[in-house]
């Protein structure tokens, strides 16, 4: 059946559904690359896309612009064709090498992180006078490994204060997946929760949205919203308090990237990572594992000091405090008098090839 075969209704629905292929915020990134693939076509003389078509177009744009972008503009013009032109240019083997072979060597800038000493130091120390908006910025978007936007949309109800802890939903993801995640009360003698209801406290009850995040100055909050790039530039701000080299460096994805380096570091497996920053992909997560420094410590502990992998798991004596974390681990050996009947029984079944050893000072 051709198109003037269609019904007219037909070909109407048809047309709305294509154009929800297109990521509705960046349909006009996406039109700007499509203009851009026709006037190339029409200066070069080209009258149909095939392999050898697209993979000249790569290679005059790898000429103008930088590698990292090459496969941000391909797969634009690849959704777009594929709406438009019915053309998947996805199959296109020699393209894709050819974007692989740019990308060798390529190292990405990268958001500076924050260790849980930088982040306890900033909100123990900082006046909330001036910093009460970061602080609890910085909370959410730490504990939660959230994006500058999904901070942005968070609204009043997305925020449960269940009186022991908050409950929070991203109500908006870049990946469409729902996300919830909760901040426990006091870690190290910070007051998460505290923290929160004072900065909620200080919001006007008139004001005429319910969004969280609003303006906080001189110690009291304003009706106007927070901007996105005001978010973004938190880590900056605090890096700046902690006297850290190169502030510019910390930006907006600063916090989602400490997220996921802590969670890497205590040695969480990739579907908690994944689940936690709502990836689709292992790619992402599983670099972040990769580059976990903490990780890599250990498997040297296992490697030449001949530790096994239950002695490089247990928790090595430090001084430092550790955000958002609490140790239950007793030393039997400060306790005076332990009656062995508090001590619960331990049963091992199904094991072998494995050893146990138990030491009970008592």
């Amino acid at each position: 059946m051709s198109q003037d075969e269609i019904p007219e209704n037909i070909i109407k629905k048809w047309v709305e559904a294509t154009e929800k292929l297109i990521p509705a915020k960046s349909i006009d990134r996406y039109k700007k690359e499509l203009e851009l693939f026709n006037q190339w076509k029409q200066i070069n003389d080209v009258k149909s896309i095939n392999e050898e078509v697209m993979l000249a177009y790569m290679l005059d744009l790898s000429k103008k612009i930088s590698r990292s972008s090459l496969w941000s503009k391909h797969s634009m013009v690849k959704s777009m064709l594929l709406v438009h032109e019915n053309v998947d240019i996805s199959r296109f083997s020699k393209v894709t090498a050819f974007l692989k072979k740019m990308s060798v060597g390529y190292e990405p800038k990268k958001a500076k992180t924050l260790t849980r000493d930088d982040v306890n130091r900033f909100l123990k120390e900082a006046s909330d006078k001036e910093y009460l908006l970061a602080k609890v910025v910085a909370m959410l978007g730490i504990v939660g490994g959230c994006r500058r936007e999904e901070l942005y949309n968070i609204s009043l109800d997305d925020v449960q204060d269940t009186s022991s802890q908050l409950v929070v939903t991203i109500p908006i993801s870049k990946t469409d997946q729902k996300r919830v995640f909760t901040v426990i009360n006091e870690v190290e003698g910070i007051k998460f929760l505290e923290l929160y209801r004072r900065y909620v406290k200080l919001r006007s009850k008139n004001l005429p949205h319910k969004m969280l995040l609003v303006g906080c100055r001189n110690g009291r909050c304003i009706s106007q919203r927070v901007g996105i790039h005001t978010i973004g530039a938190i880590p900056s701000k605090i890096a700046e308090f902690l006297e850290l080299e190169n502030p510019k460096t910390y930006t907006g994805h600063s916090f989602r990237r400490t997220s996921a380096t802590l969670l890497a570091n205590a040695g969480v497996d990739l579907s908690v990572l994944k689940r936690h920053g709502g990836w689709k992909s292992s790619t992402v997560a599983e670099k972040y594992i990769e580059e976990s420094m903490e990780g890599k410590t250990k498997i040297a502990r296992m490697i030449q000091g001949g530790e096994n992998f239950v002695q490089v798991l247990e928790p090595q004596q430090s001084s430092n405090e550790n955000f958002g974390s609490t140790s239950s681990a007793i030393n039997l050996t400060e306790i005076k008098s332990v009656k062995t009947e508090n001590i619960p029984p331990v049963k091992v079944i199904e094991s072998t090839n494995c050893t146990i050893n138990i030491t009970l000072n008592v």
